[in-house]
């Protein structure tokens, strides 16, 4: 299998090109992303006051969307621990965090994301400084408690490390002998990345990246003589993050789960096997 990276743009969003794997496994990694990978994001919020226009639960569920970044050797985000509470123990996979901001005379104010306070943690920030919670007039006053918790895309969107995530199998252009090159099929796509040449159409230059599989080329043939189908061995594979990893990372976690559940399976057929011949 050959990895290649053709786009990336600053640490958000990134595309590879894949050559030599299969759907199944592509679509694993996907998937495994999008449910298994580790993150932290406010799981709690305790509110102590809140007489902003916004109702207690429309508050607390903005401030669980917030993305959080930590350093790994002060948050476990492998989840080692494996607790589902949130105790005075669980302090490696918890972080508490808070909020307090008031209305100032004849003025509105936003209330923004970076305004938000790590009280346990030093390595725990919030990824972005400027998304708005709230608006504030005199008077009026915000005061919470928060608790992050490290978590799964399986258990909440709120954990999932990616904004975006996909894929898509290259074109594999088929032309018979009986192409006259005639040019319809050339002006038929809409993206004009189609070319005659040597007497046959091809996808001209990046046209493999850009073509969608809509097929108008193949259906405005008089002759029948081309057709057009996903390559289920070559992919572009794109995924935007949501900032709280790094691309490495992600990666790094979702190979990780993979193999771990892939070694678990073992192991339980294993057992099954040997308890079925005893």
């Amino acid at each position: 299998m050959d990895v290649y990276m053709i786009k990336r743009d600053g640490d958000r969003y990134v595309e590879f090109f894949i050559d030599g794997i299969e759907t199944y496994m592509i679509n694993t990694l996907r998937r495994t992303i999008l449910t298994e990978v580790p993150t932290l994001a406010i799981h709690d919020v305790i509110i102590h006051k809140n007489t902003s226009v916004l109702y207690d639960e429309e508050l607390a569920l903005r401030l669980a969307l917030i993305p959080l970044h930590v350093d790994k050797s002060e948050i476990d985000l492998l989840g080692e621990c494996n607790c589902y509470k949130i105790t005075e123990e669980c302090v490696k996979c918890t972080a508490r965090l808070r909020l307090k901001k008031s209305g100032v005379p004849d003025k509105v104010i936003t209330v923004y994301s970076g305004d938000i306070e790590c009280v346990d943690k030093k390595t725990v920030k919030v990824v972005v400084d400027n998304i708005p919670i709230a608006k504030l007039g005199e008077g009026q006053e915000i005061d919470v408690e928060m608790i992050a918790r490290v978590g799964r895309g399986k258990d909440h969107a709120k954990w999932m490390p990616v904004s975006t995530i996909g894929y898509k199998p290259l074109p594999k252009l088929i032309v018979n002998d009986a192409c006259d090159a005639c040019g319809e099929c050339v002006n038929a796509c809409p993206k004009g990345i189609l070319k005659i040449e040597n007497g046959k159409p091809v996808l001209d230059g990046l046209g493999m990246y850009s073509c969608d599989l809509d097929r108008l080329c193949v259906r405005s043939c008089p002759k029948n003589a081309m057709k057009i189908e996903p390559d289920e061995r070559r992919y572009i594979f794109r995924l935007e993050s949501v900032g709280q990893l790094k691309f490495d990372e992600i990666f790094e976690l979702a190979s990780k789960s993979i193999s771990d559940k892939a070694l678990d399976f073992l192991n339980k057929l294993k057992e099954k096997i040997e308890e079925a011949s005893i």
